[in-house]
């Protein structure tokens, strides 16, 4: 126990002992009403405090996500308890990271005495965008009078990903741009061409139509043609990290980024990604949904860095990519960038200051 909480004991014991002494003292019903009733509160008191606590069980449960930036986030918290028990309240205080403390309140005071199981919920509004590891839940408990307070820690491990917003974008602008030779296409990716490499062996889930009959009833066994995979398309989107962004603004890359991220994912596009002041951090192309998850997990935890840098490392300018700055396009002069949308507060058509200027913007792009 605390300190202040040994204080309260030695207060009570001051009180029924004064009690006693004022019953004894006195005599009469009136005095020997008080005393028992003070007994009787010692009583609650003393039982509740030898009372376990660790017969409250508490799981947190979470809505499936992952979420975007600005949605409501549901939490709830499942309470269960013995029927009967001594307490005069129960405070069940689920602990949010300092970043989501503005956006919600995860304390609750009930009565244990009404119910045997409780489902709390509390709400995160406007999440930001994030990933955000859940932990701990407290459990705090006392007499009726505030005497005695008992507290038991529970780790709860959880995680929240908030994915930044993003924006449906018909087209990026580079339609004139080849890339790995191939011209973008519009339609679905390929696994292979019509030219023919080869003659294999049939394996389980081959085609039909595959089949080189010729082949299979000179040899005797099934014979399937092998033809020359296509050049899948890529792109490199290239996060310019300058100082010149200020906190809306790195937010409105950021989705900006995600929404080219999933344009070039759901054409079937490989895509990549690299950030201007951390080009270790380079997330080489690729497909399907694992990396989709991780390009946008990576943007989801992407801090804003105060202090950035303008320079550019020599590898950013190897790479043909996609940029996302707040610099004028003159600045990139002699960077191999097959596009870029420009962020910044302007009321020309050049830079955009809101994501729902980002497909008109594209659309207008030319290469």
């Amino acid at each position: 126990m605390t300190k202040a909480t040994w204080q309260r004991v030695f207060i009570g014991i001051l009180i029924v002992l004064s009690a006693g002494t004022y019953a004894h003292v006195q005599g009469g019903f009136l005095a020997w009403h008080l005393f028992g009733f003070v007994l009787v509160m010692v009583a609650v008191i003393v039982l509740g405090f030898v009372s376990p606590l660790g017969r409250v069980h508490v799981s947190r449960l979470l809505d499936p996500g992952p979420f975007r930036s600005g949605d409501t986030v549901s939490v709830r918290l499942r309470v269960e308890y013995p029927r009967w028990w001594p307490w005069g309240w129960l405070t069940v205080e689920d602990i949010v990271p300092p970043q989501l403390s503005s956006h919600a309140s995860a304390s609750f005071t009930v009565s244990p005495w009404l119910y045997k199981r409780l489902l709390l919920e509390y709400k995160i509004q406007s999440t930001p965008r994030g990933i955000y590891h859940l932990s701990t839940i407290v459990v705090r408990t006392g007499d009726i009078f505030g005497l005695i307070t008992r507290e038991r820690t529970l780790d709860l491990a959880a995680t929240i990903t908030v994915w930044p917003q993003s924006v449906k974008l018909h087209t990026i602008g580079l339609n004139r741009y080849n890339w790995q030779g191939e011209a973008e296409r519009h339609r679905g990716t390929t696994e292979e061409s019509s030219n023919l490499r080869g003659i294999r062996d049939y394996a389980p889930g081959d085609r039909l139509s595959q089949i080189h009959w010729r082949t299979s009833a000179r040899t005797g066994a099934f014979k399937v043609k092998q033809f020359e995979p296509f050049t899948q398309p890529q792109l490199h989107v290239t996060l310019d990290y300058s100082k010149i962004f200020d906190a809306g603004h790195w937010e409105l890359a950021v989705s900006s980024a995600a929404s080219v991220v999933e344009f070039a994912h759901y054409r079937g596009q490989a895509i990549g990604l690299m950030v201007l002041d951390s080009p270790d951090d380079h997330i080489f192309p690729g497909m399907g949904h694992d990396h989709l998850v991780e390009l946008l997990d990576y943007l989801a935890a992407l801090p804003r860095r105060e202090n950035s840098t303008t320079r550019i490392p020599p590898v950013v300018r190897e790479q043909s990519a996609l940029w996302i700055t707040p610099r004028d396009p003159e600045d990139l002069r002699g960077i191999p960038a097959v596009g870029i949308i420009t962020i910044g507060s302007s009321n020309t058509t050049t830079r955009i200051s809101s994501l729902s200027e980002l497909p008109d913007y594209l659309s207008r792009q030319t290469v």
